[in-house]
């Protein structure tokens, strides 16, 4: 079974700036017919309304968002706090509890990110692989 892609914040961020191994890695993706998706929340920690937003519509024009809706909230919730018990430093996890709450929900799936670490609390005990960004 194929795994949907999952893209956080850094990592939509990092396709808009087209860093190099990014673009290489969504088209990959996409040629082996694997679904890369985009949680809502992230464009409301990306956007600005300055021009640098015309990359980030490009990208999402190709890419299906996914709306946050009342289960996955609940779900990011519980992740957060179970992430947050396991872990050291302190930082808000909310965006990537929402982020990994899709994840769990679209299963088996692949978190880009430059967060490894939070990602593997957070998605610990489901079918996510989290990979780290290079950079």
């Amino acid at each position: 079974m194929s795994r949907t892609v999952v893209l956080d914040t850094e990592a939509v961020s990092a396709v808009a700036r087209r860093e190099r191994g990014m673009a290489e890695l969504l088209e990959a993706a996409l040629r082996n017919d694997q679904r890369v998706v985009v949680p809502s929340l992230v464009l409301a920690e990306l956007m600005t309304g300055a021009l640098r937003d015309a990359a980030i519509w490009h990208l999402i024009r190709r890419l299906p968002v996914i709306d946050i809706d009342a289960r996955i909230a609940a779900r990011a919730g519980t992740l957060r706090e179970q992430a947050a018990a396991n872990r050291r430093k302190k930082r808000d996890l909310t965006v990537d509890s929402v982020v990994a709450s899709v994840a769990v929900t679209v299963e088996p799936a692949a978190v880009v990110t430059a967060d490894p670490e939070d990602f593997r609390l957070l998605t610990a005990g489901h079918d996510v692989t989290v990979v780290a960004l290079t950079r």
